[in-house]
């Protein structure tokens, strides 16, 4: 799912920011647990506020650079 620059607002375009590795366009969201988990900003409407895993892209799935950013257990 993508949306063109038409389907969003002002608002919208102010949460996008760029991955540090890869440079796609990403929202920031919190989980259910408050931690902050990157989605690729095309998965999310405008109107969107809440994580929804069922419609949202995990940047983590899809970032080349991924394995960089993974935290040691």
């Amino acid at each position: 799912m993508s949306f063109d620059d038409d389907d969003t607002t002002e608002e919208h375009e102010r949460r996008i920011t760029r991955c540090r590795s890869c440079g796609a366009k990403i929202i920031w969201f919190k989980t259910a647990r408050w931690r902050n988990m990157p989605v690729d900003a095309d998965s999310v409407e405008p109107e969107d506020e809440e994580l929804d895993l069922d419609k949202h892209v995990s940047h983590f799935s899809t970032c080349p650079n991924a394995s960089q950013h993974r935290r040691r257990k």
